[in-house]
């Protein structure tokens, strides 16, 4: 009776361990792709991050030359009247 029983498990586990070796491989390719995807996607964050950065002190300081230049013809304009 036992050795029927043994048998038995024994040709369960003798199939079932590939089955198990291989969905462990699947889990673990599946969770290096998650990874690698994640990394990626904090990459290009980062790079979005500093472009975004870059663009709006470029926009900042175009618009502190158009104050200064609005600012010296307000002057000139100024100058102009006082002088009439």
């Amino acid at each position: 009776m036992w050795a029927g029983l043994v048998s038995i498990v024994s040709g369960w586990w003798v199939r079932l361990v590939p089955v198990m070796i291989a969905a462990g491989a699947v889990l673990a390719a599946v969770a290096a792709w998650g990874a690698a995807q994640r990394q990626a996607g904090r990459r290009d964050a980062a790079a979005e991050s500093a472009t975004d950065a870059l663009h709006n002190a470029e926009v900042r300081h175009e618009i502190e030359d158009a104050v200064r230049r609005t600012g010296g013809a307000a002057e000139r304009l100024r100058d102009g009247w006082s002088r009439d």
